[in-house]
C-alpha cells in the first residue's frame, strides 16, 4: 500500500507545480528592444534628443521598457550627406518581443562649389571665411579658395595696423569669382574712460562727449586733456594719448564734495547794569519850595 500513496504524492506535487505558478519558480524577466533599421551605415540613432548608439550592420538595438499604455518616443537619424529621419514611437513592445522601425535616408545632392580668387593690397593679412581661417595672404598678394561652397560666403581679412576688410561674397558656382580689395590704413585710437563711481560726464579737451563707461573711438593720434565731472564731487581732470591702433584705457577716482558745518560758539550774555535813581526835576523844585516856606515862617516869628 506505500508504494501507490507515493505515487500519490508526486502527482500532487507536479500538479501543484504545473499549475500554481507562486508554487514553481519564478521565469526571470525578459527584455523588450525597438530594433531601429537604416539603409545607412553609421548612422546615428537618438532617442528623445540623446544619443543611443549608430547603426550597424543595418540595425541597432535599443533596450526598451514594457508598457500597456501608449508611450512617447521622439526617433531620429542622422548621417552626413543625408536627410535626417524623424519618427513618433506610441507602441511600446511586448515582452521578450522587438519592434522594428525602419529608418529609410536619402541622400542630398552634391554641394555646388566654386574658386574665390582674392587680390589683396598690401599683402600678409590673415583671410577667414565664415569665421574660419584660410590661411595668410602671401606677398604674391592673390590668394585662391578653390571647392569652397558656392553661395554667399562671409569674407574677411585683417592685417595689423590696418582696418578689418569684410564683406558678403557670393561665390559662383563651378565659377571663379574675383575679388580686388584695398586695406585702409589705420590712423586712429581709441580711448576707455571708466570712473568710481560711474555715470559722470566726459570732456575731451573741453567738449563732451559721453558718460562713464564709454568708449571714444576714431581719435587722432596725440596727448588730450580729460575732465571728469559729476554732482557732489570733485572734477577730476587728468592727460593721456591717444596711440594709433589702440584703445588706451583712463580711470578716474572722484572725491565728494565735503561741506563742512560752521560749529556753534558758546558765549555767556554779559548782565544788564541797574540804572541808578535819578531824581525828578518836578521833586527838586517840590523841596526847594518846602524849604522857601519853613524859611519864611521863621522869619515872620
Amino acid at each position: 500500500m506505500e508504494k501507490p500513496n507515493i505515487l500519490f504524492l508526486f502527482l500532487i506535487a507536479g500538479l501543484l507545480t504545473l499549475f500554481c505558478p507562486g508554487v514553481a519558480e519564478e521565469s526571470p524577466a525578459m527584455t523588450s528592444y525597438y530594433e531601429i533599421r537604416s539603409n545607412v551605415e553609421n548612422a546615428s540613432v537618438y532617442f528623445n534628443g540623446e544619443f543611443v548608439g549608430t547603426i550597424q550592420k543595418g540595425s541597432l538595438l535599443v533596450e526598451a521598457e514594457t508598457s500597456n499604455r501608449p508611450v512617447n518616443y521622439q526617433l531620429m537619424i542622422t548621417a552626413p550627406g543625408y536627410t535626417t529621419y524623424n519618427e513618433t514611437l506610441v507602441q511600446a513592445p511586448k515582452p521578450g518581443k522587438s519592434n522594428i522601425i525602419r529608418g529609410t535616408l536619402t541622400a542630398l545632392p552634391p554641394a555646388k562649389t566654386g574658386t574665390l580668387s582674392l587680390a589683396v593690397s598690401p599683402p600678409g593679412g590673415e583671410v577667414l571665411v565664415d569665421g574660419i581661417s584660410s590661411g595668410f595672404i602671401d606677398q604674391s598678394g592673390i590668394h585662391v579658395l578653390r571647392d569652397i561652397t558656392a553661395g554667399y560666403r562671409n569674407i574677411q581679412i585683417t592685417l595689423a595696423g590696418y582696418k578689418d576688410w569684410f564683406e558678403r561674397v557670393y561665390v559662383e558656382p563651378n565659377m571663379n569669382t574675383k575679388i580686388r580689395v584695398t586695406l585702409t590704413p589705420i590712423t586712429t585710437g581709441s580711448l576707455q574712460v571708466s570712473s568710481e563711481p560711474s555715470s559722470a560726464n566726459v570732456l575731451l579737451n573741453g567738449a563732451p562727449v559721453g558718460i562713464t563707461p564709454v568708449t571714444i573711438p576714431d581719435l587722432p593720434a596725440g596727448p588730450v586733456q580729460i575732465q571728469l565731472t559729476l554732482p557732489g564731487y570733485q572734477d577730476w581732470n587728468g592727460e593721456t594719448s591717444v596711440m594709433i591702433g589702440q584703445t588706451v584705457p583712463v580711470f578716474g577716482t572722484l572725491i565728494p564734495i565735503v561741506i563742512e558745518t560752521p560749529k556753534p560758539v558758546n558765549t555767556t550774555p554779559e548782565a544788564t547794569p541797574t540804572p541808578e535813581p535819578t531824581q525828578s526835576p518836578l521833586l527838586i523844585g517840590t523841596v526847594i519850595g518846602a524849604l522857601g516856606g519853613v524859611a519864611l515862617i521863621r522869619k515872620k516869628r
